[in-house]
């Protein structure tokens, strides 16, 4: 669709409408346009004639019109007839402030990214890319949680400024912050664009655009990175943070370790001789059908190791790789037996990481199917789009060939990897992509594949308002996944 977003005032308002009348007819015709600004209603009421032009959105106007248009004030979610959804605040830092409760309230129920945001203020991110301005932190907050394709800003009356692209790592759509000046200044007060509404159309332009790291992103200390610069492509020189160096973590501060006094004992589901089953900080999946937990969870070894195989003798027949194995095939019996789902492992094996762990996802089985659609899709994004990362290449087993099973105990190995379970009786399906141990990785890759594949873009972070669970709620999540899991429990089959 194609839209027009203009900046007027109400001394200048009906001279704004003759030339948006005019823009309509010879760029137009324009699926709708939208207009903010500080407007009095009954300037609006003297509009006249606007039968030629799509319905007009007002976004600060004071008062209420009598004529036949959209007016929003204060904040909240705005969705069009034809799906078109707009986020928007006219608050002015000090109204944020003290509406700040119930601002963050209305935009964390958001279950999708909302295709525009308009608000008076920038946020304190976008602001640092442009010493004209400042922001306001509460912002950063709120755009992150509508992660916006267009973000349309105009309490910067006398400028015009357009960042540079960059993508929103949730959804993996390519996102831009504008900010229109007004209609009196001699600046730009009016912009077009098209917006195309299929999620993920985007991802086919990316290469053509000059992306920039996403500001939301950026570390909020003043002290900068230290960085690697090298020349890449077309001559231009490529900054890069510098690898940091791997943090010794010991078990008595380690999250996964029982010698960790603040170890959440309470997630716990059951305890081997070697490994223990937990569910996850701020799951993934939500309760779908019978299944009234979310069965996202953790597979973790007692023992404080960075990897799954750490030189072992005969590791294959090892105690730990034997019980791991049991745990895991028999979270997927539960999961297909009892609930007709199927189950998705992610495990990353790295000789930087901290504590070894496999996350257990439970998946619908008629989405299963399309993993290998969502794991090209997040691949592509991680090799083409963040350069930062190490590049993947994903190669399919099934779990009983002898060539993945080389790579899988040769303690030299690195590797991320998916296993996939269509059913509990069918050998799974393994996919592995290996990697040197001082490459930078995503830690959240097999999160943000698994999210794609759900359909639950606002939950690939643990700590988003998403997913966060309260204390109560962790135990009330572990009480029901043990009921779920009782007959499947290993321990209880000794």
């Amino acid at each position: 669709m194609k839209l027009l977003i203009a900046h007027g005032n109400d001394a200048s308002f009906l001279t704004l409408i003759e030339k948006i009348k005019k823009l309509n007819a010879k760029a137009g015709p324009f699926t709708h346009i939208l207009i903010v600004g500080d407007v009095k209603s009954e300037t609006i009421d003297n509009i006249g004639d606007v039968s030629d032009l799509p319905t007009l959105y007002i976004f600060g106007a004071e008062g209420e019109s009598t004529i036949d248009i959209v007016q929003l004030n204060g904040f909240g979610v705005y969705e069009c007839q034809d799906k078109l959804t707009i986020g928007y605040t006219t608050q002015t830092t000090k109204q944020l402030n003290e509406s700040k409760k119930a601002l963050w309230n209305k935009f964390k129920q958001l279950e999708d990214p909302v295709d525009i945001f308009i608000s008076r203020e920038w946020s304190s991110k976008v602001a640092a890319l442009n010493e004209l301005f400042s922001g306001t932190e509460l912002l950063d907050n709120v755009v992150k949680m509508t992660q916006p394709k267009y973000h349309i800003a105009y309490g910067d009356n006398n400028h015009y400024f357009e960042s540079k692209p960059f993508i929103w790592e949730d959804s993996n759509e390519i996102s831009r912050f504008i900010n229109i000046a007004d209609f009196d200044s001699a600046k730009k007060w009016a912009y077009a664009f098209n917006l195309d509404m299929i999620k993920g159309e985007s991802d086919n332009c990316t290469k053509k655009l000059d992306l920039i790291d996403s500001p939301y992103n950026a570390p909020s200390q003043k002290r900068a990175l230290s960085t690697d610069k090298h020349i890449g492509d077309n001559n231009k020189v490529i900054v890069e943070p510098k690898q940091k160096r791997a943090k010794k973590v010991l078990p008595s501060t380690c999250h996964f370790c029982f010698t960790n006094a603040s170890l959440a004992d309470h997630m716990i589901i059951s305890i081997g001789n070697s490994s223990y089953l937990t569910i996850v900080k701020g799951p993934l999946t939500t309760p779908k059908g019978d299944m009234d937990f979310s069965g996202h969870c953790l597979l973790i070894p007692i023992e404080h190791i960075p990897k799954y195989n750490v030189g072992q003798d005969k590791f294959s027949e090892s105690t730990l790789v034997k019980e791991m194995t049991d745990y895991e095939n028999s979270v997927v019996k539960m999961n297909y037996r009892k609930f007709d789902m199927s189950t998705i492992v992610f495990e990353i094996n790295s000789e930087r990481s901290i504590h070894f762990h496999k996350q257990i996802i439970p998946v619908p089985k008629y989405l299963i199917m399309k993993f290998e659609a969502a794991l090209d899709r997040q691949l592509h994004f991680n090799n083409e789009n963040f350069f930062n990362n190490a590049k993947l290449n994903f190669k399919k087993y099934s779990s009983t060939n002898g060539e993945y099973l080389k790579i899988r105990d040769d303690p030299k190995s690195n590797y991320l990897q998916f296993t996939v379970y269509e059913t509990s009786e069918v050998v799974p399906k393994v996919y592995i992509a290996m990697f040197q141990s001082d490459m930078r990785l995503d830690l959240q890759f097999g999160r943000r594949v698994a999210a794609f594949l759900l359909k639950l873009p606002k939950r690939i972070k643990w700590d988003s308002p998403a997913c966060l669970q309260s204390k109560e709620q962790e135990i009330m999540e572990t009480e029901h996944f043990q009921k779920g899991y009782k007959e499947f429990d290993i321990m209880t089959q000794i």
